[in-house]
């Protein structure tokens, strides 16, 4: 949560305690910038002060240290706007007063203020931006702290895999995680914590994706030794714990326990000093906004979900975040039968839904780049050193062969997923029902089956009336109902689907409700326009991402990928 805010604060630690800087900065100086760099964590407004009036120094450096540190407050405050003017504003002037490559105190502070201005564009979900930004300043970049910020824009736009690994391997290896000398060490340690929580968090995003709960087994493990040091060094203990509690809360409800989510986000109550942090009082709204959905409290959920809404328009950060809120409103005015409330909101969501879909599809591009660049860096280093003309030959065909055979599998995958969804047309043409290919009986699948004859002809005929009322679209349509309906067992039923069929009731089920929707698409254009929520509660479902997991498992496909492809079809 806070290790964006405070990163780029401890490399400015280690680039103040360097040569160049103690050179150009006196020791009084060089105290007042630590003091304000750890009131920028404790103190921000005392930092702020401090900082301005370093702004009207005589001496240039002290001024131009003191207008970063201003941009450092307002970041902290989430005023973004100004902030990126007085980042942007410094670099202009360095480009044009002080050559980088002369100076060694202004090649620090360039690589300071494209980390703060990095995460801005990232925290905006402006990730073409903040890609752009790494890609023009590269050379100007310490290599560990680009490939660190590449990994947290992997992360942000889903590729978790490689991002979560590459933060690994940063918090092991970076230079700048260093103990800089005159450094407090628990202001290290504050730094260290946060980049273990960032790798929690981004454990936190792939369970969402995987829905593997081993993810958040190591989400927690990571959550708690930030915990464990922060607390050994006792610094900012109520926010510590608040953190914890937080996230916490999270992990609880991506696995569906929203009671016991509900219980971590409240205890909010007791730390008041998150009130400091808009960001974090933020999250906490939108959890327990969450929470009430679920658990059938829409007022509620509307009270907190409002809140994370307006203080939006102070943070401006996440959009991913602002989503959830406005399919939460929606979703509760559904609940309230606010229907024109409902709609207002459903078409928010489908606005910035696009908006989103656009930012990540141009910095997908720019990553794709950065593999390119990569590629380029080889050819130039091939020009340059002949001796290693050979390893460089190496490592190109190496790099290509992966960028092929990436680009191999990726096309296949398109082309089996076309082919899908041909198959599902055609066999639509064919057949008119969803119940008639799922209860053919023959003599042949009764073969050799311990039971009656009779028995497997009236569960199949029962299930056939069943299927022509369209029983299986409620939600109560389970196998104990089922049997009842059927006036037989519950386990001469589940012998009848696991035995005749060769397959689950759940299974059964699903076919029927996807079978349906298919049905539905292909004949009615109105259907189309249904909101993925609203499909699913027509078939039996209580939220969309259940509908999304069943209908990929049984056809492969995801329902966007399907009406797309069908759209174009059209």
């Amino acid at each position: 949560m806070q290790n964006c805010i405070k990163s780029s604060i401890l490399l400015g630690i280690v680039l103040f305690s360097g040569q160049g800087w103690a050179q150009e900065l006196t020791n009084q100086e060089e105290q007042e910038i630590r003091s304000i760099q750890q009131w920028l964590v404790t103190q921000p407004y005392l930092a702020f002060q401090h900082a301005q009036k370093m702004t009207t120094s005589s001496r240039e450096v002290v001024r131009d240290c003191g207008h970063y540190y201003v941009a450092n407050y307002y970041y902290n405050i989430s005023d973004y706007t100004k902030a990126r003017q007085i980042l942007q504003t410094l670099l202009k002037k360095i480009a044009q007063d002080k050559p980088i490559h002369v100076h060694q105190r202004y090649r620090d502070l360039v690589r300071m203020c494209v980390n703060k201005l990095f995460y801005i564009h990232k925290n905006l979900g402006n990730y073409n931006q903040a890609l752009a930004l790494l890609k023009f300043y590269k050379s100007s970049i310490p290599e560990d702290r680009y490939h660190e910020q590449m990994a947290i824009a992997k992360v942000a736009m889903g590729e978790y895999e490689e991002g979560i690994a590459l933060l690994k391997q940063n918090l092991q290896t970076s230079n700048y995680l260093l103990h800089a000398e005159g450094e407090k060490k628990v202001m290290h340690n504050k730094f260290y914590a946060d980049k273990l929580n960032e790798i929690g968090e981004a454990y936190q995003k792939y369970y969402v994706q995987k829905q593997k709960e081993v993810l958040l087994d190591s989400a927690d493990h990571y959550f708690g030794a930030a915990n464990a040091l922060m607390l050994r060094d006792r610094f900012q203990i109520p926010y510590t714990q608040a953190l914890l509690y937080m996230h916490k809360a999270k992990s609880a409800a991506l696995k569906g326990d929203y009671e016991t989510a509900l219980q971590y986000y409240s205890k909010r109550h007791a730390f008041p000093e998150i009130r400091q942090n808009l960001r974090t009082v933020q999250i906490f709204d939108l959890g327990m906004a969450d929470c009430y959905f679920h658990l059938k409290q829409p007022e509620l959920a509307l009270q907190y979900a409002q809140q994370f809404v307006k203080n939006y328009q102070v943070t401006k950060v996440s959009k991913e975040n602002l989503l959830i809120a406005y399919t939460l409103i929606s979703q509760s005015y559904k609940q309230i039968h606010n229907s024109e409330k409902a709609f207002e909101y459903a078409q928010k969501c489908l606005a910035l839904i696009k908006e989103m879909d656009a930012i990540k599809h141009q910095s997908l591009d720019f990553l794709h780049d950065y593999d390119l660049d990569s590629i380029k860096k080889n050819s130039d280093e091939v020009i340059a050193d002949r001796n290693a003309f050979m390893y460089i030959m190496i490592g190109l065909a190496l790099l290509l062969l992966v960028g092929l055979t990436g680009f191999y599998f990726y096309h296949r995958k398109q082309k089996e997923n076309h082919q899908r969804f041909l198959a599902i047309i055609q066999r639509l043409k064919e057949v008119k029902q969803p119940s008639l290919h799922s209860t053919q009986v023959t003599e042949a699948s009764v073969e050799n089956k311990a039971m009656d004859p009779e028995l497997v002809e009236k569960i199949r005929s029962g299930l056939l009336r069943l299927e022509a009322k369209e029983f299986y679209l409620k939600s109560d349509f389970k196998l104990a109902t089922v049997a009842k309906k059927l006036t037989t067992n519950t386990a001469y039923l589940s012998q009848y689907f696991n035995q005749v069929l060769q397959k689950s009731f759940t299974d059964y089920t699903q076919e029927l409700r996807v079978e349906y929707v298919l049905q539905k698409w292909n004949t009615s254009s109105q259907f189309r326009n249904f909101t993925l929520q609203a499909i699913a509660e027509e078939v039996g479902y209580k939220d969309a991402n259940t509908f999304v997991r069943v209908f990929k498992k049984q056809t492969g496909l995801t329902p966007n990928y399907y009406l797309e492809k069908l759209k174009i079809a059209d």
